[in-house]
């Protein structure tokens, strides 16, 4: 294995939690010793091509285009491609309701034949036009109802409220014209789990199914936005100049894979998703549907930020999230700050801990969307 600084980097080292048998007893990502040696072997960073190194062929910019490119097809937005070819989307939208501030109207999005997506499209009062955000939701049958502020009960009224879930909201009352999309697959709208062969998980029978025809979730889900864009950034009132996207947990990973592949997007905001793919002990810390085959010989996750470079990229963590250790994500921060210093825009990557668990921070967001929007 290579001992050099940005190998480590890229796939941290498993030898420490490797011959430490005892610390490894009382952690939770511990592997026998026999399956760390496999771990090792099959993450050993010279297994990672496409992983950006100091004296890549063509410096920085090279990379990145290598790079994009591997990341494209790994996702299989070809496949997809291919799959709807003739196809043209359709959006059909019901009469806005009127909120005061804003309005706020259902909508259909058919980003496949068959594949319709519900949506919520909340516009400020006024001419416009106005900057466009797109807030994906994560692990949720009402999460694109929670986004743009439609709540089943008060009960869940005050939870969202609480973890300031009603991103689509906030965005609207910023001056944006936000969208609140139905993720697919995380929502109610992929292939379900019959009689519970994937472990009683949507998400994980819709990832099969994907797979099984030579595609991935994550890829349709970032077809999907990408149709959302192409439709939403035509409108009339919208100012696609400055596109922003949003949101948290798988919503948050939606985002970092959308804005890796999609130059449009100005500003991507992570929320309690950000982290390597694999620790360093080999564990895997995201759902199974947010894997890509072949991700790590990228860089992992932390090299799609890399990806994003030179736009404007905030990751937002909480420190009391069970899901992703303060030490793992510290490291994958750490290697999106070097990518971004590579790419010679260190100022338009942070990376920032809320004090509570797997939720939105709305005071730690606004402000660098509001500068990033700025400086754009």
């Amino acid at each position: 294995m290579t001992t050099s600084k940005a190998g480590m980097i890229i796939c941290l080292s498993l030898l420490p939690l490797a011959h430490v048998a005892g610390a490894q007893e009382k952690r939770f990502d511990a592997y026998p010793g026999h399956v760390v040696e496999y771990l090792q072997r099959i993450y050993d960073p010279g297994r990672q091509p496409f992983a950006f190194r100091p004296g890549y062929p063509g410096g920085f910019r090279q990379w990145q285009r290598d790079a994009r490119a591997e990341f494209l097809r790994k996702l299989a937005l070809g496949k997809i491609a291919e799959g709807a070819r003739g196809h043209v989307p359709r959006v059909t939208l019901e009469a806005p309701e009127d909120l005061g501030g804003y309005t706020r109207q259902r909508g259909v999005i058919e980003t496949e034949p068959g594949v319709r997506l519900p949506f919520w499209l909340l516009k400020p009062k006024g001419a416009g036009p106005w900057p466009l955000a797109v807030l994906p939701h994560g692990h949720s049958s009402t999460g694109h109802d929670t986004t743009a502020g439609v709540f089943a009960n008060e009960a869940a009224r005050k939870r969202a409220l609480a973890e300031d879930r009603d991103t689509g909201v906030q965005a609207v009352q910023a001056g944006f014209l936000a969208i609140a999309p139905a993720v697919r697959g995380l929502s109610a709208d992929g292939v379900p789990d019959l009689n519970g062969r994937h472990g009683k998980q949507d998400c994980r029978s819709h990832l099969m199914h994907c797979l099984a025809a030579g595609r991935t979730a994550m890829g349709e889900r970032v077809w999907d936005l990408q149709r959302i864009l192409d439709w939403a950034s035509k409108l009339p009132e919208a100012d696609s100049r400055h596109i922003l996207m949003m949101g948290n947990s798988g919503g948050g990973v939606a985002t970092i894979f959308a804005a890796a592949a999609d130059e449009r997007i100005t500003i991507a905001v992570p929320s309690c998703s950000f982290a390597p793919t694999v620790g360093r002990s080999g564990y895997i810390f995201h759902c199974d549907c947010n894997m890509v085959p072949g991700l790590v010989e990228l860089g992992g996750m932390p090299a799609l930020a890399g990806l994003i470079a030179p736009r404007h990229l905030l990751a937002v963590n909480g420190r009391a999230d069970k899901l992703f250790p303060v030490e793992e994500v510290e490291s994958a921060a750490a290697r999106a700050r070097e990518l971004y210093r590579a790419a010679g825009a260190a100022e338009r990557f942070e990376h920032r801990w809320g004090d509570a668990g797997h939720r939105f921070y709305k005071d730690l967001m606004w402000p660098f969307i509001e500068r990033a929007r700025r400086a754009e």
